[in-house]
């Protein structure tokens, strides 16, 4: 099934100058590296601000990725795994981007506050926080408690069943 423009928000599609080939290119890098069947695809699926915010994070890794290496996408999923983790800036830089947009849309949406540690936490693992952390990246990231971990999981659960035709109040 393939992913298209108009499931996305059309704010950060026109912000970040994402294209139906970039969604297209995104979709297939999930597909090379974790399958059609794994959660970052479901999650990219989904047609919400949450899925909006993975397609965010797979487009940006890719465009750094596909300057180094312009046949990723034909590789194969180990040689394309071994380039990622070769190249885990890619990566990080892709975080960069992901948290700030769904900080902004809780707040937003929800009218709650919650800090980049906190939704790196909730959201990723402690691997991609301690990169991010450690980054030489202009972000504002505190080591958050399990109370604000809890919290931050609790508001992405809730953006994950907004429904993105209400344009803003709590569901």
């Amino acid at each position: 099934m393939p992913f298209r423009l108009a499931d996305f928000d059309r704010e950060v599609l026109a912000e970040h100058g994402i294209t139906q080939q970039e969604i297209e290119n995104a979709r297939r890098y999930v597909v090379l590296l974790q399958g059609a069947n794994s959660q970052t695809y479901a999650d990219i699926s989904g047609g919400c601000y949450y899925a909006t915010s993975g397609l965010l994070h797979e487009v940006v890794e890719l465009r750094v990725l596909l300057k180094r290496d312009r046949w990723l996408l034909v590789r194969s999923r180990q040689r394309a795994n071994k380039f990622l983790q070769d190249n885990e800036d890619a990566h990080v830089e892709a975080l960069q981007v992901e948290y700030p947009y769904l900080q902004r849309k809780i707040a937003e949406i929800f009218g709650a506050r919650v800090g980049i540690g906190e939704l790196v936490r909730a959201n990723a693992s402690k691997w991609d926080f301690d990169r991010l952390f450690n980054s030489d990246l202009d972000l504002p990231i505190f080591f958050p408690t399990d109370a604000e971990i809890e919290r931050a999981w609790m508001l992405l659960e809730r953006l994950k069943r907004f429904d993105r035709s209400k344009e803003h109040g709590a569901q």
